[in-house]
């Protein structure tokens, strides 16, 4: 054993409290990133008795496919006070909190070096499960607690300033998505006055409120000035190449069904990236707002409309970009789209200060992880 290291195993004990009586309803997952998250499991006719209970400050991990994923999911219950999980998940807890801080030891799990360590000893099965005796016999430094609670304080800092700036992404995306809808779908802005001086000039129309195509022609995607990747961005080397202002449409669909929809706006100037094969590239062309693309992609309707084109076998099934080309929308007007791409253009580079500050923040996270070792 290394100086100053001590075992995992010293230090904690296995949990196993059912739910018996049904006492808690919140079922949590876990997932690869080590987080807790809301379950998806299908429980219809499952006897949620056996389902474990963690409580506020216990563990679960999964030892599981460790090697194959090249991570091990842990997590440290935080943002309830307890909750139900699957049986397959050990929870374990911090024996004495007087002498390791939970959230320190859940610092460690979080560093690279912890899942490379893990990875190395996980050799059961086909796909690498990790023995729980091997897990407990994993070292760590144990520094006094007060050095300990000056590290998670430090850490809180970093990880409480990216959460921020994660919330304020979201609520400004929010607001660019809800702008798209009301100058794009529902044609409810007063200062869109091309519909109106469309209807005048042609009184024959009947105005069916919320049926747009009753009174604007419909034209294809590919038609509205749109790049769908296949058409003119063939694979590259093994995935797809993207630049600043595309947005990346999952192909797959389960990301597609959660709306995972990026927009790249941190690369450097003129830089060229190259991506998996799961997802299609979009990007507008000339006189298209590339911020109206993005929204696009994000819009329910357009999201459903990808997911009945899917092609493939069951389990497998991806969507095709020729397909997309097929999605019907109204025409779009330039002078519309030069003032929606107006109104969003201080919206999205706001976002992009955050994303470059989140970036750099996370840096400086995983510094601070890897010093762990010389506490």
């Amino acid at each position: 054993m290394r100086k100053d290291y001590k075992r995992i195993g010293e230090h904690i004990r296995l949990v196993d409290e059912r739910n018996k009586g049904l006492q808690i309803k919140q079922l949590l997952g876990l997932s690869i990133s080590k987080q807790f998250i809301p379950s998806v499991a299908n429980i219809v006719g499952t006897d949620m008795e056996n389902y474990k209970i963690i409580r506020k400050n216990q563990f679960a991990c999964s030892t599981m496919q460790v090697r194959r994923d090249k991570k091990m999911p842990v997590a440290l219950l935080q943002e309830v006070d307890e909750a139900i999980i699957s049986q397959a998940y050990p929870i374990f807890e911090v024996k004495d909190e007087q002498e390791l801080l939970p959230e320190y030891l859940m610092m460690w799990f979080e560093r690279s070096e912890f899942d490379r360590e893990a990875c190395f000893h996980a050799v059961g099965g086909v796909r690498g499960s990790l023995e729980w005796e091997d897990f407990e016999n994993l070292q760590l430094p144990i520094p006094h607690p007060d050095k300990q609670r000056e590290i998670v304080k430090e850490y809180n800092v970093i990880q409480n300033r990216i959460t921020l700036n994660q919330q304020l992404i979201q609520k400004l995306e929010e607001t660019a998505q809800a702008i798209y809808r009301e100058w794009f779908v529902e044609f409810e802005n007063e200062e869109i006055v091309f519909l109106k001086e469309y209807i005048e000039t042609n009184p024959k129309l009947e105005l069916k409120k919320g049926v747009i195509s009753a009174y604007i022609e419909m034209a294809n995607l590919s038609e509205s000035s749109m790049c769908i990747n296949g058409k003119v961005e063939r694979e590259y080397q093994g995935g797809s190449r993207f630049q600043n202002n595309d947005t990346l449409l999952a192909r797959i669909t389960p990301c597609l069904e959660n709306g995972k929809t990026a927009f790249v706006n941190i690369l450097e100037e003129s830089e060229v990236a190259a991506g998996s094969t799961e997802f299609i590239v979009m990007r507008a062309r000339k006189k298209i707002s590339p911020f109206w693309v993005y929204c696009l992609a994000k819009d329910e309707g357009f999201r459903t409309y990808a997911i009945s084109s899917m092609i493939g076998s069951s389990g497998r099934q991806r969507v095709h970009e020729k397909y997309l080309e097929e999605f019907q929308l109204p025409k779009i007007n330039e002078d519309q789209m030069k003032m929606f791409d107006k109104t969003a253009k201080p919206i999205f580079e706001t976002v992009k200060l955050k994303s470059i500050e989140n970036q750099k923040l996370t840096e400086l996270k995983d510094l601070l992880l890897s010093k762990l070792a010389s506490v």
